[in-house]
């Protein structure tokens, strides 16, 4: 017996285990695996379970992939251990469970009950969940949650007895098998808590027998995944060991996660979620479970907060806007986001561009044997020697003359071999015996080496070769890209069409830059900042001006953006509260901390998308600093869809959140498959602290010698109201929200940085 109480085995073979994801998102490379490769690394940590994945896949969520899998690794591998992740929800398509009982032979219930009550002790939203476990031949199947998080403590919940398990189904225990009293010693999971009663909301909502279909992360949050999306902390390590948040300190460079199961369980809400489209599937209103986090999962991994999340206070005319995790929101807005339809362009105009179809030769390249080197075409079986100098191959014009014993001819970089000759020798191995009179003409040469056939000869085909394909459909065109169009000879192209952005500006305060300021008003900067950011990226932009806080304008301004644009985005108008009335949470066009709300109109953008336009409102605030109020809906109209965003006022907040929302948003349209922002690895050059939300802080990349890892300088003082903030700044720290343990970060840790701006 180990001295913490757990068995300790000596295995003679190593345990061999597969691990099968079922997810669309992930099969379809929407979003990476990042469950599957954290059970990899738990399966074969030596200090857990010390085995070794000899299989791993993924595959949609379909009954018979699942059961072909199954079959396949439980009968023809002949693995000891699988271990399933996702699929086990109650939503539609989670059907892991029903394949799973239609390959085992017998079940495992203790199993499945460990890792339910495990984690019912973490979220009660546990019991939501249908995990099967159970047995085909000498195999052993486990069906785990699909977020990484869950699934890795509902392993750790069976780890104790695991190793046993598996050892009495291969019979390969060396050095005497434990004894049923030995396994008695091993730790238990507590017992469930006792669920709290379900809130009025969620009571109405079934008393009236209202069902909700969400987006695919949404059901992937219900059962035992839900332990990472509830925002559970839930500490496996020993007890009085403190352990450093890995959203605090970095573990690996990684950008935002593709899988949708790290969604915390704050799903966004519409106005009209019970309404759906022909686009996207509804949202629906899900009550709130209080909820504590470690925010190493999270998109951002600082999306969760480690506080309470309290809805807002409701207006009369139309449903509030409940606080959304930054995870769930960009998700959200990424899902929601579709990708434009197709257009022929000329190669000249293709930087930049998103092929939209696979682009092949039509001819060799080189199309004919060309030399690599300056020297001399010769026959390698003449050896070294002396040899007669027959003339030149010229590049752009074929050689008349053949190669014949005892001859070369002097060629260049890329002019053609002659006939006869199958070898150069460069320049630097040949001696000049005999030139002409005036000096012109090389007439004999010594070769000094023994070439070998095909010796500096690049041969037809040997970069290219007439019907590979060069360019795939997908490649995200930058200048090597347009110059192999123009090598083709591939003149015009299809490529998806660049999304058109309107931006306007909101508010009664705001004057043209050009005009004089006058009491109580400001000149407008955020609409420069943010037709500055989307140009930069290449993306058309129209100026629709500055609209004042009134329905009528703001209809009339939404209206020319949604007939002459894809994108609308609007700054400023989506503070807090009803006409007249200032909100708790708000500041000067931001809302991020208290004071001044900058509009006493911001419910009018909303209720213009809600009422006016009959816009779906995705979620209409969300969980970070600064950039609070961030809005985002979307329009089907003629078959189009269109996406308005609604950013702070603040023109720091808007160039933070239109670079967190709206440019992964564009670069989607624009039929990039990985639109996510780049994101890094720096060392703090001074000490931050942290906010109760997750908080993207500006700062200022640089690379000391040598070193390998740059340096974040913060830019100073970050309330969103302080434009110089943002000057020089080309990355934003990604924070964790602080806990009662940590309260900041220290000069020399490792964070993560989102790139912004030119390196």
């Amino acid at each position: 017996m180990a001295a913490d109480g757990q068995v300790l085995y000596n295995h003679s073979l190593q345990i061999r285990v597969g691990i099968l994801t079922v997810s669309d998102s992930c099969y379809k490379s929407l979003l990476d695996d990042r469950t599957g490769q954290n059970l990899k690394d738990l399966v074969e940590d030596e200090a857990r379970f010390g085995g070794f994945v000899s299989v791993y896949k993924i595959v949609p969520e379909e009954m018979d992939d699942i059961k072909e899998t199954l079959l396949d690794w439980c009968d023809d591998k002949e693995l000891n251990l699988i271990l399933t992740a996702g699929g086990t929800g109650f939503a539609p398509r989670d059907v892991t469970p029903e394949a799973t009982r239609e390959v085992i032979e017998r079940e495992a219930p203790g199993m499945a009950l460990a890792m339910l009550m495990g984690s019912l002790n973490v979220t009660p939203l546990a019991m939501l969940s249908r995990p099967v476990c159970g047995i085909r031949g000498k195999t052993l199947i486990i069906n785990l949650p699909g977020s990484k998080k869950g699934s890795q403590e509902c392993f750790q919940f069976i780890l104790p007895a695991l190793p046993h398990a598996v050892d009495l189904l291969r019979d390969a225990i060396v050095g005497g098998k434990p004894h049923h009293g030995d396994l008695d010693n091993l730790p238990s999971p507590p017992p469930p808590p006792t669920p709290p009663p379900a809130p009025p909301s969620l009571r109405l909502t079934v008393e009236r027998g209202i069902q909700c279909q969400g987006h695919e992360e949404v059901k992937k949050d219900s059962g035992v995944s839900s332990t990472e999306d509830s925002s559970s902390s839930h500490n496996t390590s020993s007890v009085g060991v403190k352990q450093i948040p890995e959203g605090i300190v970095s573990r690996g460079v990684q950008a935002f996660p593709r899988e949708s199961a790290s969604l915390s369980s704050t799903p966004s809400e519409s106005p009209r979620a019970h309404s759906t489209s022909r686009f996207s599937t509804a949202s629906c209103p899900t009550p709130k479970v209080q909820s504590r986090c470690s925010s190493k999962e999270n998109i951002l991994r600082a999306s969760h907060s480690a506080v309470d999340i309290t809805k807002s206070s409701r207006r009369a005319r139309a449903a509030s806007f409940p606080l959304t995790s930054m995870d769930k929101a960009f998700i959200t807005v990424l899902e929601m986001t579709p990708v434009l339809g197709t257009e022929n362009v000329n190669y000249h105009d293709g930087f930049g561009r998103v092929l939209a179809q696979d682009v092949f030769a039509k001819d060799n390249l080189p199309p004919f044997p060309a030399s690599m080197k300056d020297g001399y075409a010769v026959r390698a079986a003449d050896g070294p020697g002396d040899r007669f100098v027959i003339g030149e191959s010229n590049a752009g014009e074929p050689p008349s003359q053949t190669v014949m014993p005892g001859q070369a001819m002097r060629v260049s970089v890329g002019s053609p071999i002659p006939c006869g000759a199958d070898a150069v020798v460069p320049m630097e191995n040949t001696e000049l015996l005999k030139e002409s009179d005036d000096g012109t003409e090389e007439l004999e040469v010594r070769v000094l080496i023994q070439a070998r056939p095909g010796q500096d000869i690049r041969c037809i085909g040997h970069d290219i070769k007439r019907g590979e394909c060069v360019l795939a459909k997908g490649t995200h065109m930058g200048p090597s890209e347009v110059g192999l169009l123009a090598t083709l000879g591939a003149i015009d192209v299809d490529v998806h069409k660049f999304p058109v952005i309107a931006v306007m500006a909101t508010g009664n305060e705001l004057l043209p830059p050009e005009e004089s300021l006058q009491p109580g008003k400001v000149r407008d900067s955020s609409r420069a900042t943010l037709l500055s950011v989307i140009q930069e990226h290449g993306y058309p932009t129209i100026d629709l001006g500055i609209v004042g806080d009134n329905p009528d304008d703001l209809l009339t301004a939404l209206n020319e953006g949604i007939a002459h644009a894809d994108v609308i985005v609007a700054s400023g108008g989506v503070s807090l509260g009803d006409k007249g009335r200032a909100e708790s949470l708000s500041t000067i066009g931001d809302g991020s901390e208290p004071g001044v709300d900058r509009d006493d109109t911001g419910d009018y953008f909303k209720q213009v998308l809600d009422i006016d336009l009959n816009a779906q409102i995705h979620f209409g605030r969300v969980f970070m600093k600064p950039g609070l109020p961030t809005t985002f809906a979307t329009l089907d109209t003629h078959g189009m869809r269109k996406i308005i965003f609604s950013l702070p006022g603040n023109p720091i907040s808007s160039i933070i959140t239109s670079n967190l929302f709206v440019i992964p948003a564009l670069r989607k349209m624009q039929g990039i498959i990985d639109p996510r922002p780049t994101i890094l690895k720096a060392r703090l050059a001074c000490d931050v602290k942290l906010d109760p939300r997750p908080e993207y802080h500006r700062c200022i990349l640089t690379w000391h010698h040598q070193e390998p890892l740059p340096w974040a300088q913060s830019t100073g003082n970050q309330m969103s109201c302080r434009v110089l903030s943002m000057r020089s700044a080309n990355g934003l720290l990604m924070l964790p929200p602080k806990t009662e343990q940590y309260l900041e970060l220290h000069k020399g840790e490792v964070v993560d940085v989102m790139v912004i701006g030119k390196l």
